[in-house]
């Protein structure tokens, strides 16, 4: 083999040996994305537990607090005159509950949960309006 000879197989392997560089940089690339997907999709996962739990825990606040339950039922079923007092406990309560909506709301706007996530939050947030005075606050 003349010196030549061992020059143009030295070009082919330099050769096949950036082109295997090349696969394997692409593979790892490949790899990348699918990583970058695999931790979006968790992430939002979690972003979408996060607002249902801020969902749960709204709703949980108005069980477990017998004052405020009772003062619930006035506004939703009763229908009956509020102290001004109790016009701005149930308002805050009310506003609560609309800022986790809004919260979940602009998420989804973003892209950052699932809007399924808000269907819950729509139909009570549409039950609340309902009552006068969450109609009156809304406004």
């Amino acid at each position: 083999m003349s010196l030549e000879d061992a020059y143009y197989v030295s070009q082919i392997i330099a050769v096949i040996a950036i082109l295997a560089s090349l696969v394997f940089v692409g593979a790892q690339v490949r790899q990348s994305v699918e990583q970058t997907k695999l931790a979006n999709v968790l992430t939002r996962a979690d972003m979408s537990e996060r607002a249902k739990r801020a969902f749960g825990d709204v709703v949980r606040e108005l069980m477990n607090n017998r004052p405020l339950a009772e003062l619930f039922r006035k506004v939703m079923f009763e229908r009956s005159d509020l102290t001004p007092v109790e016009t701005t406990q149930i308002l805050v309560y009310l506003n609560v509950s609309l800022h986790a909506h809004r919260s979940a709301f602009m998420s989804v706007q973003d892209g950052l949960i699932d809007k399924r996530v808000t269907r819950d939050f729509d139909i009570n947030t549409a039950w609340y309006l309902t009552a006068p005075v969450f109609g009156r606050e809304w406004r």
